[in-house]
Order: C-alpha cells, then structure tokens, then sequence
C-alpha cells in the first residue's frame, strides 16, 4: 500500500482484506473454468459446433474473466494504494477507457479520497498526489489499453440475452485442428449488440478484400497477417488472438478467449507480486496462480 502507515486507514481495513480475498478465490475460480473448458472442449462431440455443456462452462468462463477488472480495480483503490475514507464507499468500474481516462480518473480520486493526506507539508502532499497519479496509472494501464475489450464484448453479447454460437467441421478434421480453430461465429444481425469496436470492425470488412493473399487486418491494438483459409473461412492472427472471416459472418476462435483470459490473469498477478513485497502467505499463493497459468499457457497453440 502506498497510503503512508502514520494516515487513517482503519475504517477500510475489512474492506480491503474482503477485496484481497474475492480477487484471489475470482482468479482461482478463471483458472478452475479454464481447466473446465479445456477438458469439455477436448472431448466434445457435436459435429460443427458445440455441445450445451461445453458452452455452459465457456460462457461461465467469458463471465467470470470479464469481471476481473472490477474485482482488481476495487484491489487498486483499496489495497495497493489506499484511501483516508472514514468508511468505504462502493466501487463500480465502468465506462473507463482511453476516451475519458482524465476525466474519470478526476472523479474517481475525488470520490475515493485517493492521494490525500492529513499530515504533511505541502511539498510532501503535492509529491504524494504525484506518485499515486502514476501508480494508478501504471496499474490501470493494461485494463484500459483496450488489449482486453473483446473479452468484455462477448460477455455483453452473452448479456444481451443471446448465447453464443460457433463453428467448425469435424469430419476429416482432426481433434488438434478441431481445439485450435473452432470459432465464435456472429453475423450482421448480431451486429447491434455490438459497441463500435472489434467484432463491429470485423463484420464491416469487405469479405472479397480480406480474401486476398496480402490483405492485412489492422485493429488500434495491432496488426494481424492472414495464417489459414478453410473452406471460405480466412483466419488472421499475431502472438494474442487469431480473428476469423467468412462470407456472411466474423469471429475468433475459442483458444484466443482462453489466451487471452490467461494474460489478464498473469498482468493482475504480477502487479499484484510487485506490489505487496513482505506480504509471505499472499505471495505464495499468488506465485502458485502465475505458476499453473504460465505451464497452461505454454501448452496452448493457436495455429
């Protein structure tokens, strides 16, 4: 914690402990779901698509991967730097991003005390306002990239009352093949549940003009080259996601949700690790968590 030991800070205490934990049992729980998932994939048997119970445990895993970043923003706010409230306040982390990042961050400081002190010259006030903009800055700064957004789209579009639907044949396809390329599958009609952002994006592509050879998808968080063409499906990617194209509809195959959940979960974890030096048993278990999802991950292909 940031917040200097001589400040008020006893009124938040429970509060804090109480978002250490369910951040803790949260990435426990993403891991758990992973596992699930990977196992249920693996053994699943609908021809094209997936079984009921397969999506069960994968739209559990969209849901619970995409509230990790309001169970560490609460973790941001009360445990890694800290606040004078005399008594918590409830914290909801939405509509936070590039767009109104000052704004919202103003506010934010405002409601939550964050950078304040009730001792202190006013050298040592205006210094620690500083370093709590830049710390809260730096822990933030994965979350509101925009690396994580379709993480967040699909559990809106699951949100909006409508499940998920994918693809991929199995027949002549091998299981490996069948692991690494099947794919979320959305069409223009599903394009209203959709903000502005990467499945819009996707959808909009002239279908023709991502067909040829040297066409290259181009999103504000990267950069991704064409990799496969099955059937009329064509499939782009780089190190983190791989997006698919087809005549009528756009996607990304399943493993990218998997990778992508465990690179949120390891950006959590190490700045979690970096940040509660001296804390023994919460090290341990946070350095077990990174152990498990870097060895899965390591195992995960995505082409």
């Amino acid at each position: 914690m940031i917040l200097p030991g001589y400040e008020p800070r006893s009124a938040t205490i429970p509060a804090k402990v109480d978002y250490e934990l369910s951040l803790e049992y949260q990435l426990e729980k993403v891991i758990w779901c992973v596992e699930k998932f990977s196992k249920r994939l693996r053994d699943d048997r609908h021809p094209n698509d997936l079984e009921n119970e397969t999506y069960f445990l994968f739209d559990t895993l969209i849901n619970n991967v995409s509230t990790l970043a309001e169970y560490y923003f609460s973790n941001v706010v009360y445990s890694l730097i800290g606040t004078i409230l005399d008594k918590p306040k409830k914290i909801e982390f939405r509509g936070l991003d590039n767009s109104n990042y000052i704004d919202k961050k103003k506010d934010i400081f405002k409601k939550f005390k964050i950078g304040e002190l009730t001792k202190g010259t006013d050298v040592e006030k205006k210094e620690y306002l500083n370093r709590c903009n830049e710390c809260f800055d730096r822990y933030l700064e994965f979350i509101i990239s925009g690396r994580y957004d379709i993480l967040h789209e699909i559990n809106n579009h699951i949100k909006h009352n409508v499940r998920l639907r994918g693809f991929w044949l199995k027949p002549g396809s091998s299981k490996d093949d069948f692991i690494k390329y099947h794919f979320l599958r959305f069409t223009k009609d599903h394009e209203f549940l959709f903000k502005d952002k990467i499945i819009k994006s996707l959808l909009s592509i002239d279908y023709d003009e991502a067909s040829q050879d040297n066409f290259e998808l181009i999103f504000k968080n990267g950069k991704y080259n064409s990799v496969k063409k099955h059937g009329r499906f064509i499939f782009f990617a780089n190190d983190d996601v791989v997006y698919v194209r087809g005549p009528s509809g756009a996607g990304l195959t399943s493993n990218s949700i998997v990778k992508k959940s465990y690179q949120l979960c390891l950006e959590i974890i190490k700045t979690l690790i970096s940040s509660k030096t001296g804390y023994i048993t919460e090290l341990e278990k946070l350095n077990y968590f990174k152990e498990v999802i870097e060895r899965e991950d390591n195992k995960l292909t995505l082409i």
